[in-house]
């Protein structure tokens, strides 16, 4: 049975939500090979799309990995924002 986030999201907002998993995955354990295209295919889709897409991948990390770490989704989310702000991507 489809979750609710899968019945929100249209047929371009799904492609975008694969694009953005499999890109992160291959990234992840540092398999570049065609990752360019995945670039390519993710850049084609509008971009309110991939936003939505965007949107509703992370509230499903969120509330994957709040129970884990014992944290209010709203923390996580905060660190989250803290650790953008500092402008240091090696960290």
């Amino acid at each position: 049975m489809p979750s609710p986030h899968d019945r929100l999201l249209t047929p371009a907002e799904r492609e975008a939500a694969q694009l953005l998993v499999t890109l992160a995955w291959r990234l992840e354990g540092g398999q570049l090979a065609s990752t360019d295209r995945l670039l390519a295919r993710l850049c084609a889709i509008p971009p309110n799309d991939v936003a939505m897409a965007s949107i509703v991948l992370l509230r499903k990390v969120v509330h994957g990995v709040a129970p884990v770490v014992r944290k209010p989704s709203t923390e996580i989310l905060g660190d989250l924002r803290a650790w953008l702000g500092r402008g240091d991507p090696g960290q």
